[in-house]
């Protein structure tokens, strides 16, 4: 059908048809999550438009801004929708984009949601009935947590959606339990561990509890959430063509899809057919369409990466040029595209997965490590990202998380022999009276204790609570210097152990070619007594400074420390354990 008779359809009022029941196991709702969950092809939606003759407007333009339909231009859409500027809580438009959608083959709406009583949320009760008589499911996009934003105002949040619309028929479901898609805002605004506890929260008292996709690929957030996706990948496919996104994309796919099925956990990837935010943002990003076959070749290396959910980014997002619902500009090639590769995709069974939880190292070897810290409780400080914590989790070692009342209130080494730093760049650093955190960490250190600095981005104690730059962790022997934002170009570099400290981990070994490279060394300090344990070397044999060293300072106490980037790279699992398998033996245990 054309764009045309489209149209003529749905101006005279089209009839909405009843889908009472879709056969089969691809409408199970008893699918259980992980490595059975079923093969979805799933779309970003948002219900954020208003025009003032439609319901939701009511008089005024709700995001489009400026509309000149002579032009065929709005002011604040890439491109000009072929349905024109619409109501997003008109029933007759949900019940076209459903059309389009089922006949693109996608099953799955992700709601853009903003919170109680928000344009967003008086659209949902339309949308899901409406998705319920075409067939198709549809859940929230959780798009930011309310004040205050902590773990008890996202659990309560959530719940309270969830007791509204979680048990509506059309609501998608992994194993009974109503899905939650976070968005990468929300997963930082409480970070990990904040997720970790208002999921357990969630679960507590929600009844059956909730299935949560969380916007992160990372070691802990395939422990956090059931399942774990990226809603926008234009960053990363800003300038290629499509013969440079099909050799990025198989790689980066395949390492997204390990990293879920590794957990257990659902696993998806998402496609974009472009993007282009230039109307709304200075610079702003522009990802070129080639005429659908950068979106060919995406949805090619997605079916060969073999996800259980396929997303797309985006149906309607107009503001960002990402959506694939027809315009006036590519007609209904974007929609044409996903209904051929929908459909195959949903043909193809699953092929068998490695077995969940599989390690580099062995059940022995961690039982040899829990023995060797056995007693010694590890006290983790706020803010738990890297994926030290979450691994000392899997291996089943003591942690605890403390607040930062907990830490200035004061911390002994006797109940924690060794202190966790496992955050980003910004910790906190004043609870009470300025400087009363750092105070506590220094009273601690001299009593005896160890701080081991595994931190989740480059510069541990560098911000404090408010953004100011405060760079406190000398204090604590992080005596970092120098390093570089990208490493020089053409630069042979390389890990050495200079003393082969470590068993885990290779004597030598390449510094990293992709990621977040920016290059943070520790270097002695004045210290007591300082151990070089991984250096980095140019291809001269020049030191370029520690990743791993080990510190007892002058003041008393003990410090270990490692490059944020090692953690998350290929050895991170035989580094974390060689580094607390070094600190038992410094602890006497």
């Amino acid at each position: 059908m054309s764009i045309v008779e489209t149209i003529k359809q749905f101006t005279a009022g089209m009839v909405i048809a009843l889908v009472a029941v879709v056969g089969g196991r691809a409408d199970a709702e008893t699918e259980a999550a992980g490595g059975s969950a079923q093969r979805r092809v799933m779309a970003f939606y948002y219900p954020w438009y208003g025009t003032p003759d439609g319901p939701g407007g009511a008089g005024r333009i709700v995001h489009w801004d400026r509309i000149d339909v002579e032009k065929k231009d709005i002011a604040a859409s890439t491109h000009y929708p072929a349905l024109g500027a619409y109501d997003s809580h008109d029933e007759k438009v949900i019940d076209q984009h459903c059309r389009w959608a089922k006949r693109a083959g996608i099953d799955t709406l992700i709601v853009s949601w903003w919170g109680h009583g928000s344009y967003c949320d008086r659209a949902m009760d339309e949308i899901l009935d409406v998705c319920g008589r075409h067939g198709l499911k549809a859940c929230i996009y959780y798009e930011t947590v309310p004040n205050p934003q902590t773990a008890e105002s996202a659990a309560n949040d959530i719940i309270r959606v969830l007791r509204k619309n979680g048990g509506h028929p059309a609501h998608l479901k992994v194993a009974g339990k109503p899905v939650v898609f976070v968005y990468g805002r929300a997963v930082q605004e409480i970070g990990l561990a904040g997720w970790f506890e208002a999921i357990e929260a969630i679960t507590e008292r929600y009844q059956g509890g909730a299935t949560f996709i969380g916007d992160e690929f990372s070691y802990g957030a395939a422990r956090v959430f059931d399942g774990v996706h990226t809603y926008n990948t234009a960053g990363s496919l800003r300038g290629m063509t499509p013969d440079q996104v099909q050799k990025w994309a198989p790689r980066t796919y395949e390492s997204w899809v390990a990293l879920a099925d590794r957990a257990g956990k659902i696993s998806t990837l998402t496609v974009i057919p472009g993007y282009d935010d230039t109307k709304i943002r200075k610079p702003g990003l522009a990802v070129k369409r080639y005429d659908g076959d950068l979106y060919r070749r995406q949805w090619a290396a997605a079916i060969k990466a073999d996800p259980q959910w396929i997303l797309i980014t985006s149906f309607n997002e107009w503001h960002e040029g990402s959506e694939i619902e027809p315009s006036y500009e590519y007609g209904e090639t974007c929609l044409n595209i996903t209904a051929q590769y929908a459909k195959e995709f949903k043909s193809r069974p699953r092929l068998e997965r490695p077995q969940a939880g599989i390690s580099a190292l062995s059940a022995d070897e961690k039982e040899r490590l829990r023995g060797k810290l056995e007693g010694s409780r590890i006290g983790v400080l706020s803010g738990a990202d890297s994926k030290a914590f979450w691994w000392l989790r899997d291996v089943g070692l003591d942690t605890k998380i403390l607040s930062w009342e907990d830490v200035a209130d004061g911390v002994c080494p006797g109940e924690y022999p060794a202190l966790l730093y496992c955050g980003g760049e910004r910790y906190r650093r004043t609870v009470k009276e300025a400087g009363d955190v750092d105070d506590a960490l220094a009273a601690y250190l001299k009593a005896g204790g160890a701080l081991a600095v595994l931190p989740s981005l480059p510069w541990p104690f560098y911000y404090d609570q408010d953004g100011k730059v405060v760079n406190q962790g000398e204090r604590f022997g992080v005596t970092i210097r120098d390093g570089w934002e990208q490493p020089p170009s053409g630069a042979k570099l390389t890990f050495v152990q200079p003393e082969r400290r470590f068993a885990h981990v290779p004597e030598k070994f390449d510094f990293p070619a992709s990621g977040d490279l920016r290059w943070r060394p520790i270097w002695a300090g004045g210290q007591a007594k300082y151990a070089s344990l991984l250096q980095l070397r140019d291809g001269e044999g020049k030191g370029l400074g520690d990743a791993v060293a080990y510190a007892e300072l002058k003041d008393g106490g003990k410090m270990i420390y490692a490059w944020f980037a090692l953690l998350d790279g290929e050895y991170g699992e035989a580094l974390l354990y060689d580094v607390f398998d070094y600190i038992a033996g410094r602890l006497g245990k």
